[in-house]
Order: C-alpha cells, then sequence, then structure tokens
C-alpha cells in the first residue's frame, strides 16, 4: 500500500497471517471484507523501522469475500522528496473538483479508551457526514486532533479514510508542521496514500520571515494540491495577502481557508483566489456576501444539514 512512499527497499512490511497479501511487483494488497487488524512496517532513508497499527475499512458494497486496492504508480524520480511527480498527482486529482467543494467537515477522530482510534465509530461519522451531503473531509486537522497523533497515525488515519470513503467524497488530509522537512514528508506519503489535497498550516511557535513563509510553501507546493490555512490566532503569525499572492503564481495552489474575517475574503475572491472560511459563525456571510467558496467547518460535525443549507442556499442567517 505504501510502495510509493520512499525509494529505499524494504519500504513495506506488513502480517496479519493470510488475511493481507502484498505483491511489490503489481502494487496490489488484498484485503478481506470485514474489519482486521494489521501490523505496518514503514521505512524511510536513514531512519530505522517504526511501527504501527491500522484497521482495513469494511467494504459495504463489495459482495465477494476479497476487495482488491491499487495504489497509482509512480513515476521515477531523481529527489526522494518527490515519491510522485506532479504529473501524477496532477491526473488522480482534479484541481477544479477540489475548489468547487463548498461544504468541507473538518471530521473529528473518535479514540477507545485505551488511546487507539475508534475505527467504527469513525467510520459511522464519516457515513453520516457523506449521507448528509458533505463533499469533502478533513483527515486529523485541529477538530480531528492530529496535533496529538503520531506522523505514522496520522498517514494512517488518512489512508483509511481514503480506501473506505475515496470514492463518494474528496479527502483533505492535515500535513502541516513548523518543521519544513516534516511538512514535505507528510505531504509525500499523504499522496502516496491517495489524499486529494493537503491542508497546511502556517508555521508556528518559532515566528519566521515573509520570504520564510513563501519558502516553506513552495516546498509543498511542488508536490501536489495544496490549501494554505490561515489562523494566526493559533499559530500568532498572519500569512498575509501579499505572501498568498506570491503563492498564487503555484498550479498546486488550491486555495486559502482564512480565519482572519470576511474582508480578507472578499479580497481574496476579487483577485479569483479560491477561498474557504474556517470559521463557522461566518459561513453564511463569508459565501454569499464576500464570495468564499464555503466553509471548512465544525459544527457539521453534529448539525451538517444546517450547514448544507447554511452554505448551499440563500437562506436568512442561521
Amino acid at each position: 500500500m505504501f510502495s510509493n512512499c520512499f525509494e529505499a527497499k524494504p519500504l513495506f512490511r506488513a502480517s496479519i497471517g493470510s488475511d493481507l497479501s502484498v505483491s511489490f511487483s503489481s502494487g496490489q494488497v488484498t484485503m478481506l471484507k470485514n474489519h482486521c487488524s494489521c501490523s505496518l512496517s514503514i521505512a524511510e532513508p536513514g531512519s530505522v523501522f517504526f511501527r504501527s497499527v491500522f484497521r482495513t475499512c469494511r467494504k459495504r458494497k463489495d459482495p465477494k469475500n476479497t476487495t482488491y486496492w491499487k495504489p497509482p504508480q509512480a513515476s521515477a524520480v531523481n529527489d526522494f522528496h518527490l515519491p510522485m511527480s506532479s504529473s501524477v498527482v496532477k491526473n488522480r486529482t482534479s484541481m477544479e473538483g477540489i475548489r468547487s467543494l463548498r461544504l468541507i467537515t473538518a471530521v473529528k477522530t473518535p479514540y477507545l479508551p485505551n488511546g487507539q482510534f475508534d475505527l467504527d465509530s469513525y467510520d459511522n461519522l464519516v457515513d453520516m457526514q457523506i449521507a448528509k451531503g458533505i463533499e469533502g473531509i478533513l483527515v486529523a486537522g485541529s477538530t480531528g486532533e492530529g496535533q496529538l497523533m503520531t506522523w505514522s497515525e496520522q498517514i494512517m488515519l488518512i489512508a483509511h479514510t481514503v480506501n473506505c470513503f475515496g470514492d463518494r467524497v474528496k479527502v483533505v488530509g492535515n500535513a502541516g508542521s513548523n518543521c519544513t522537512s516534516e511538512a514535505i514528508k507528510a505531504t509525500e506519503r499523504g499522496f502516496a496514500v491517495g489524499m486529494n489535497a493537503a491542508l497546511h498550516i502556517s508555521p508556528y511557535y518559532g515566528k519566521t520571515s515573509l520570504d520564510g513563509l513563501v519558502a516553506h510553501y513552495n516546498s509543498v507546493l511542488s508536490i501536489g494540491p495544496i490549501i494554505v490555512y490561515n489562523i494566526p490566532t493559533r499559530t500568532n503569525q498572519d500569512i498575509p495577502p501579499s505572501v498568498v499572492q506570491t503563492l498564487a503564481q503555484s498550479p498546486n495552489l488550491v486555495g486559502v481557508k482564512e480565519c482572519v474575517g470576511t474582508e480578507r475574503i472578499k479580497q481574496y475572491t476579487d483577485e479569483g483566489i479560491v477561498v474557504w472560511t474556517g470559521i463557522d459563525k461566518m459561513s453564511h456571510d463569508a459565501r454569499w456576501d464576500f464570495g468564499a467558496v464555503g466553509v471548512q467547518s465544525v459544527a457539521s460535525n453534529l448539525v451538517p444539514v444546517r450547514r448544507h443549507k447554511s452554505v448551499l442556499f440563500f437562506l436568512e442567517k442561521l
């Protein structure tokens, strides 16, 4: 499943008896129809193996006992920071399809008492979101507590979401970090497991210059579709319009998740830059009065129908 992550070999080991078989030559992974547990090992150049646990999804439509998932085949590249060429990612993901998403839920991550993911509850939540008209799922964002996960856990949850729901909803994976090299690696891995776009918060805690912001974002924009996330109340550093205007020269900039205010949203939409508000109480005005394409919502975890109506239909303020 992770054969596109790195050039170093061996890249992937799996062990759950006869329940899972991996063929590197074909890139094919065979999984049982029902939930099962498997232990995955991923290696990166120059590092030791680290282990994580990933449970495959319950296939709802396939009447057979086994299902097959084939990852996209990556072109050979010289730089190990680019496991997939930008053309491969572009062919798999419609940029306009992502830019047209009006309602994206920053989905909550349920946990079991022992600290492991509660994937049954997670699947039920995502199923409910899709049934109620949600068009995109943001995995392991602030609401999903990605900041409390290891990178291996975060990528596993993105992979699980893509494998279970990727044919029904767009999947945006949180790959942001205040460390540029970590952001690069997380972005590579997220695209390798099939996410449609990556969300990137600005570097936090240690402030950088405006040139530093541009350099940080350009390092991930070369990999695939990126959504810039500006929330200075959390990061203590605003991403000013001048930086976004520079980043907009990249064809891989999907748009901006903006949490500053509606005037900033209006400025971007006037310049042809796609923007979502990240503040639920602004979503109606941001869309209908200031031109935002929609909202990346927290409240839709609980009230997806209400958020759907507010964003998709011109109603009185909710």
